[in-house]
């Protein structure tokens, strides 16, 4: 019987090791398959900010094309507005590359701070899509001759929206990154949840902006201030903050929903 006994040890032995070496190939194979991922998401994502870089240096150069050709200040604000808008996605982009790296405490507590900073800037992204009204401030709607026949208007039309499509990407793409960290610490639900919870807050942060005209540090330094500001245009009876939040969440939904299925099928290529 023994020699029965040392044959079947022997071949629980090699099972366990041909399990053991299964399983150590396919931890390899799935962080091969989440790095190449990784790698790919990152390429994407340099593309799109290359597009985004031209973008907004082609937006200043109108800009200052106007300014000259007019002899005025016009869109002379762009210039800081899409500044910011371009921060968020600054952040997003740092966060998400020292999250890919080991973590310490050090890091771990400069992601958190970088975080709340991204929280708050993240609405300056999206405040760019209000722009557009500002293809309609320097143009006489009761002039004696069309505004639109003149080529000036066209630019500025073309610039704001350029400017408006640029910040909602931005908005998204900044988001998009901060969704892909979630869903390594959630389970979906919880980082969909997470994410139209954010997608929520800027676009009232859009408002608070445009209409109240406070600015992302003002929610340090006078937060109650902000707070009666919501709560005064709550009140009021011809109130647009529900309207307008809901209007910009559903433009930040879809253009959020759009990227995710073509970066989808980036990665599937």
């Amino acid at each position: 019987m023994k020699p029965f006994g040392v044959v079947e040890r022997l071949n629980r032995s090699v099972c366990k090791a041909t399990t053991m070496k299964r399983d150590l190939n396919t931890g390899i194979i799935q962080n091969r398959g989440k790095e190449m991922n990784h790698n790919r998401t990152s390429v994407t994502y340099f593309k799109i900010s290359i597009v985004l870089i031209v973008a907004t240096i082609g937006c200043l150069f109108v800009a200052v094309y106007l300014r000259s050709k007019t002899n005025t200040n016009m869109y002379q604000f762009l210039t800081w507005d899409i500044f910011l808008a371009w921060l968020p996605f600054i952040v997003s982009s740092t966060i998400s590359y020292v999250s890919n790296k080991k973590l310490t405490k050090t890091s771990i507590a400069l992601v958190g701070v970088m975080c709340a900073c991204w929280l708050f800037f993240l609405p300056n992204s999206a405040y760019l899509f209000t722009e557009i009204l500002h293809a309609f401030r320097y143009f006489d709607p009761q002039g004696e001759t069309k505004f639109w026949v003149h080529i000036d208007f066209w630019y500025s039309l073309t610039l704001t929206f350029v400017v408006a499509i640029l910040g909602l990407l931005l908005s998204i793409c900044s988001i998009h990154q901060i969704h892909e960290l979630l869903n390594k610490r959630l389970n979906q639900f919880g980082s969909m949840v997470v994410v139209g919870v954010i997608l929520l807050l800027s676009s009232l942060g859009v408002y608070i902006g445009r209409f109240n005209r406070w600015n992302s540090w003002d929610v340090l330094k006078q937060p109650g201030l902000i707070l009666k500001d919501i709560m005064t245009d709550l009140s009021a009876g011809n109130s647009i903050l529900v309207e307008f939040v809901v209007m910009v969440f559903v433009i930040q939904i879809f253009g959020y929903i759009t990227l995710r299925i073509l970066m989808g099928k980036s990665n599937n290529i």
